[in-house]
């Protein structure tokens, strides 16, 4: 009698198939263990990259007059904004995926040298020549020696206070982000900030000014990011309606620009009148730059940004 069942053919097929199946599944599970893996080797190698550490020339000196003047720039730069007003650091950035703690400075300023100092504020450079990340380098990078000297005598004449804070916390999504390039290193975008538009010595002041106190929001090149205009707007502004724009946040209308306000009443009401003429005078004096000033910096700025990427290449 004739037994009923599958036919050899077919349990040759169900076994190829589950064969199959199987691989397929072992597969993608050493692609579940491979691509995590992956991501974090990657991420840590940039994480961990060591960068050129920068001559330091600076030396703190303590004067009256070298504190003074560190107090003042501290506040036009913007210092307190991420590090707190008593500079003892804070969380930033909690909503985004890397979890970042801006530092105590004033800590800081007692466990680091002179010229380990100096390259965290021109250079987002750390002691162990690792980079920093979030430090808005770029804007202080062409710092006067006297200047980084006077704002790291401000911070060793202040009392210790406060608690070191965590370093950053790179979880697997930040690392994904750094990867996709949402996140790099501040050593980074500190070289590749473009420069403002350079008109000459006359002007050299105010373009001084404008890359520190005004970058943050505007660029660096000062041709506006994130929503904030091309400072060419300063055109529509007469000496002082800017004035007011600085002492008090209002626009050129009169009406009160509420980003401005809050500048002003933080950082903007310390300048001096002279600082606020220098900066008028540069803004105006771009606003109206010739065609042939502007096209030749704008060569000269695309030439540098190829030989920074064919010294990296080199490396």
């Amino acid at each position: 009698m004739r037994q009923h069942g599958p036919s050899p053919g077919k349990t040759r097929g169900v076994r190829h198939w589950i064969k199959a199946l199987v691989a397929i599944a072992a597969s993608l599970t050493a692609l579940a263990t491979l691509v995590p893996t992956y991501i974090y080797l990657v991420s840590e190698a940039v994480i961990q990259r060591r960068y050129p550490l920068e001559s330091a020339t600076v030396h703190a000196e303590l004067t009256s007059r070298q504190i003074l003047r560190g107090a003042h720039l501290i506040v036009i730069a913007g210092c307190t904004a991420c590090h707190g007003p008593g500079l003892e650091g804070r969380m930033m950035h909690a909503d985004l995926p890397l979890q970042l703690y801006a530092g105590n400075l004033l800590r800081f300023a007692r466990t680091m040298s002179d010229g380990e100092l100096e390259r965290a504020i021109r250079y987002a450079s750390r002691p162990d020549a690792t980079s920093l990340w979030g430090m808005p380098s770029g804007n202080f990078a062409y710092l006067s020696e006297d200047d980084v000297a006077s704002i790291i005598s401000y911070l060793r004449s202040r009392p210790p206070a406060g608690v070191a804070l965590p370093a950053p916390q790179f979880d697997f999504a930040a690392r994904v982000s750094l990867l996709r390039g949402a996140i790099k290193p501040a050593f980074l975008i500190a070289a590749d900030s473009p420069p403002s538009l350079d008109l000459g010595p006359r002007y050299g002041g105010g373009r001084y000014l404008a890359r520190i106190a005004c970058a943050e929001c505007h660029g660096t090149d000062l041709q506006g990011q994130g929503g904030s205009p091309d400072l060419a707007v300063v055109s529509l502004y007469n000496r002082s309606a800017f004035f007011a724009l600085l002492r008090q946040g209002r626009g050129a209308s009169g009406r009160i620009v509420p980003a401005m306000r809050s500048l002003a009443r933080i950082r903007f009401h310390t300048f001096a009148d002279y600082e606020i003429l220098a900066l008028y005078e540069y803004l105006i004096a771009r606003a109206h730059a010739p065609r042939d000033i502007v096209v030749r910096a704008e060569a000269l700025r695309r030439h540098e940004e190829s030989e920074k990427l064919r010294g990296r290449t080199e490396q």
